[in-house]
């Protein structure tokens, strides 16, 4: 049995889920609640308890316990089939008992360290600069303790000494990196010094990194400092603040980035929770993955400047080829240079400066028409070579046709002239981005079914599910243009059939799944949630009712359809003179419904 499976095995999902959410018993083995991602007032979230298995019908997430843990807790795979493990006891096989010691270690000693800048800022005499700096930024004593801000005192040894009388060697403060070697060998010295200090913390809360900002302005020194790369803080993969921001950034469905700690410290100080820092950086692969946990949707706060636009677009690339929906949050001059000083003024201006964020395109756009001038006509063409690029990075051809009109606008140039510029100039050629978007788009189109369509025939085979022997009643019109997957289903439930067995809501025969049949098991479990949802009495009268009316329904669908393809192909061979291929459309129009 596979790791995963075996943790299963000894794990039961009601119970995980009634970890974190009050479940209400909705039909036999099954239970409901309100959703924990996304708002609603009344219960669409099922678990089954027969399938082990979660969905919700607002937001169409579900899945095992598995998933539902790494959808809560924001966790990937391997992190959520730890902490299972550890609740059911199970030791998984690739576990390495050495490196796992070795993060929790350093976790543990980061973590030390933090109690420790802590305690020197609100209790050493010599921190005192330190407290009063700390009250000019506005960090009073609840946001001090969220975030862990401290002062590392001003000596070459104050940590070094604490932290080895806690019994952490000089090795183990190398390897977290909070201090270094002496180069001529003699020994050791703290690597913060007198500096108000920022702990680091991943997703999880884990203090795995520091940022000191220096407190004595005359002191040659860079301004800030960080903590190194080590085992366990790689700065391509952190995030400041994403630990307390996540569920802020799931329930708002949006993700505000910031550049500096002070800038999310203070926006979480007022409340304004979605709020993470990049710390300068562009963002990475990593970062953005993490994002993606809890959403789609960025805003980023931006200064406005012509050198930070460009350097912002470069940084913005990665995201957009990844399908974020990116707003840009832009901060007058005159009321500030970044959202600290905004909220230091006023924290309204920070909340309205997110709710008047703009389109990406939008900015840009406004961007390029700053200080210039439409009279000259080399201002227009460096107009458009600003904004034509990104337009022709926008996959959906309308949204793309709706920049150009305006570009043609406020131009005073034609679409024609514009569209010819957009395809003879170098240009990037269509991006991943655009590729991706693409092939989402066919995928989509090419095997989903329409809205009503699918909700028929989710309807006639939850039916089916309940109550197998009503396959006699499915027409083989409707099974021949259902899906591989649910003409798989249909097979194994007409073939494993046994009317001297009962059937509810079970996938016959009773054998294990084979890798590819994944997308039946998938199916099976997401219908018995909507069995119990839809018919928990299962009265088989009314049951076989609404069958018949469900396959009805669908086949008038196909018919509809049908009949519009036909009127199709009969005007292409009106238009084309061909009258005998127009008489046997006819013909095949009027056998429709015979």
């Amino acid at each position: 049995m596979e790791a995963a499976e075996e943790v299963k095995s000894h794990l039961d999902v009601a119970d995980i889920v009634g970890e974190y959410l009050q479940l209400k018993p909705a039909g036999s083995g099954s239970f409901k609640a309100c959703c924990p991602f996304h708002q609603e007032k009344t219960p669409s979230f099922y678990v089954n308890r027969q399938r082990q298995s979660w969905h919700c019908f607002g937001c169409d997430k579900g899945g095992d316990l598995i998933s539902f843990v790494m959808e809560i807790e924001g966790m990937e795979f391997r992190d959520a089939l730890e902490h299972l493990a550890q609740k059911a006891g199970v030791q998984l096989p690739s576990f390495n008992p050495e490196t796992a010691g070795k993060r929790k270690r350093l976790e543990e000693i980061n973590d030390l360290a933090s109690r420790f800048f802590r305690a020197q800022l609100l209790q050493s005499p010599s921190a005192a600069h330190a407290r009063e700096y700390a009250g000019k930024r506005l960090i009073d004593n609840l946001t001090g303790d969220l975030f862990r801000i401290g002062y590392a005192p001003n000596s070459w040894d104050g940590l070094k000494n604490a932290l080895n009388g806690k019994g952490v060697t000089d090795q183990e403060l190398v390897d977290a990196g909070l201090c270094s070697r002496r180069q001529d060998g003699s020994g050791m010295y703290d690597r913060f010094r007198d500096r108000l200090m920022f702990s680091i913390q991943d997703i999880h809360g884990h203090v795995v990194g520091f940022t000191g900002r220096l407190l004595n302005s005359d002191a040659k020194e860079a301004k800030y400092v960080n903590s190194p790369e080590t085992f366990i803080y790689k700065k391509s993969s952190i995030l400041y603040g994403l630990d307390k921001a996540k569920g802020d950034i799931k329930s708002k469905n949006l993700c505000v980035i910031v550049e500096g700690n002070m800038d999310c410290l203070s926006s979480h100080r007022v409340n304004v929770c979605s709020v993470v820092a990049s710390s300068g950086t562009a963002l990475t692969a990593e970062q953005l993955k993490l994002i993606s946990r809890f959403t789609k949707n960025l805003a980023i706060a931006f200064d406005g400047d012509n050198a930070g636009m460009q350097a912002t677009l470069r940084g913005l690339d990665l995201a957009r080829e990844q399908d974020f929906s990116i707003q840009i949050i832009t901060i007058p001059k005159e009321l500030g240079k970044d959202p600290d000083d905004l909220i230091a003024k006023d924290p309204e201006l920070w909340k309205q400066a997110i709710k008047d964020a703009v389109d990406i395109i939008e900015w840009i756009f406004r961007q390029a028409f700053q200080g210039k001038n439409l009279g000259n006509p080399d201002d227009k063409k460096m107009i458009a070579a600003s904004v034509l690029p990104e337009i022709k990075r926008i996959p959906d051809p309308i949204v793309r046709d709706h920049w150009i009109k305006k570009l043609s606008n406020a131009l005073d140039i034609s679409s024609e002239a514009l569209n010819s510029a957009l395809n003879r100039s170098q240009f990037r050629e269509t991006s991943a981005y655009q590729t991706r978007s693409k092939a989402v788009q066919t995928d989509t189109l090419s095997t989903q079914p329409p809205d009503r369509r699918r909700e028929l025939l989710e309807r006639v085979f939850t039916i089916l599910l309940i109550q197998p022997e009503f396959h006699l009643h499915l027409p083989e019109e409707l099974v021949s243009t259902t899906d591989e997957t649910y003409r798989s289903l249909y097979m194994r439930l007409e073939n494993g059939y046994n009317p001297l067995r009962s059937q509810s809501a079970t996938l016959p025969p009773d054998t294990p799944l084979s890798a590819p049949d994944q997308s039946i098991e998938r199916l099976v479990s997401y219908l018995a949630i909507r069995a119990d949802r839809d018919y928990p009495q299962k009265q088989q009268e009314a049951l076989l009712a609404e069958l018949r009316s469900g396959v009805s329904a669908y086949i008038e669908l196909l018919r509809i359809d049908k009949r519009k393809q036909i009127e199709q192909e009969m005007r292409e061979a009106e238009l084309s003179g061909d009258t005998a291929r127009v008489h046997e459309l006819l013909k095949r129009f009027k056998d429709i419904d015979n």
